[in-house]
């Protein structure tokens, strides 16, 4: 079953064409990752599926909880965040856009837990404490701001943040970027484990051809805003057919 379905999909930042054209279906349960350089339009079509970015064409289409399947521009601005909120999750690049830094990590879950209907202030706690175990974050540090963490504890505390409501689809925007290479494999060893126990559907933004390779069972290569080939990650990888990947394979997982 289809979760997320683009059809179309086109976005322009004045005369920059940042998307063209695109379409493609997300299913139940699948890691989906989006490569390419910086600018090629990665960032500009996560955006546009998870409703915060609105397309100059095309629609995005949303399969939710009750089956129901709703154009996700047709719906209210409101219903929009609310989804985000709750049945979607964004983590961003930088973790100041999907934290609130100045209150505590359990304050930052707590959040999303009354966006998603609880009301229990004994429930709010205890399932703030379990994502922050899920994540492996220290439990005598619930009450500490984002502020005081390092960046591989900010990372893993917006990844609790969002997984908090049991979300279908989590978007990821560059999740290991700027971090240690041995915090990077922790980060994917937790993307890896809570992918598969809850069943997730994700959409990996990377320039990082191994995070791509190691986490995604298919994969979109982007240039200049168009989607120049898609298959399953082993295969693109493997084998690229158009040159501009062929280019990026040999010069990433070249070096690797």
């Amino acid at each position: 079953m289809e979760v997320i379905s683009a059809r179309g999909l086109g976005k322009s930042h004045g005369r920059i064409r940042a998307c063209e054209n695109v379409t493609f279906d997300l299913h139940e349960s699948e890691i989906m990752g989006i490569v390419g350089e910086s600018g090629s339009g990665k960032t500009t079509l996560l955006k546009l599926l998870a409703g915060m970015t609105t397309p100059d064409a095309g629609e995005v289409i949303y399969g939710g909880k009750d089956g129901e399947k709703l154009s996700m521009f047709d719906i209210p601005q409101s219903a929009r965040r609310k989804l985000l909120r709750t049945e979607l999750g964004f983590v961003f690049q930088n973790p100041e856009e999907g934290l609130r830094m100045k209150i505590s990590a359990g304050g930052n879950i707590a959040e999303r837990l009354l966006e998603g209907g609880e009301r229990s202030y004994r429930a709010v706690r205890e399932n703030a404490e379990k994502w922050l175990e899920k994540v492996e974050l220290p439990l005598d540090r619930l009450d500490s701001k984002p502020e005081e963490y390092s960046g591989g504890m900010k990372a893993r505390l917006q990844i609790a943040k969002n997984l908090a409501t049991e979300p279908r689809v989590v978007f990821l925007d560059e999740p290991t970027a700027g971090l240690d290479v041995s915090v990077q494999a922790k980060i994917l060893d937790l993307l890896r484990v809570l992918s598969s126990e809850f069943g997730l559907s994700v959409l990996l933004v990377t320039h990082d051809l191994m995070v791509a390779k190691l986490l995604s069972h298919r994969i979109m290569v982007m240039k200049d805003g168009r989607v120049i080939e898609s298959g399953l990650t082993d295969r693109v990888l493997d084998d690229p057919g158009e040159p501009y990947t062929q280019l990026l394979v040999s010069s990433i997982l070249g070096d690797a």
